[in-house]
């Protein structure tokens, strides 16, 4: 898989079972040339799985996920994701220089996403980690990095596209002192 972002897709997709949830991904990652990022059991007995691939492979993958039963509750697509973003939810982003460090919380993990990747397109920020939906009760927080002034236009970017009501708080510190970066991971 490509590394650039180019013709690639995420998705992440509810279920409302666990069981079912996990043998219709099975079944995606058996059926399509997709790579699964992550796949969570969050409260109360909920799926969080998202995948990522060629576009027309995420769509037709959604198709199928979509036909299925009653468990399937809601996704979430967005075309040529930054490959920070990626990097950031699988955890494997370095963060060399820790300079202002910006938290945005949101009110769902699709537009945690969504707001991740806004603020790396617009910004050229570094996603520092994610925290979706798990013991947050469906909310998530977005952590990213840079000089004060790329947050600041970051977090401008982010209340540009994303809905007011989807935005729960957002804070930029400075010059966080070490032991505030050692809690963000």
């Amino acid at each position: 898989m490509a590394n650039n972002g180019e013709g690639k897709a995420l998705a992440m997709m509810e279920f409302k079972s666990i069981g079912r949830g996990m043998a219709c991904t099975d079944r995606l990652l058996k059926d399509f040339p997709v790579e699964l990022i992550f796949l969570r059991i969050l409260c109360p007995g909920k799926l969080l799985v998202a995948i990522t691939g060629e576009i027309a492979a995420i769509r037709s993958a959604l198709e199928v996920a979509r036909s299925g039963d009653l468990t399937y509750i809601d996704d979430f697509f967005l075309g040529n994701p930054s490959p920070n973003l990626l990097s950031a939810m699988r955890g494997t982003t370095p963060v060399e220089q820790r300079e202002a460090l910006a938290i945005v919380e949101t009110f769902t993990a699709s537009q945690a996403l969504l707001a991740a990747d806004v603020a790396v397109k617009a910004a050229g920020v570094t996603l520092a980690n994610l925290h979706i939906a798990r013991g947050l009760a469906g909310k998530a927080h977005v952590f990213f990095t840079g000089s004060l002034g790329r947050v600041e236009v970051a977090l401008e970017a982010i209340r540009e596209q994303l809905h007011r009501e989807s935005l729960a708080e957002e804070a930029i510190i400075a010059s966080p002192d070490g032991k505030t970066w050692a809690m963000v991971w």
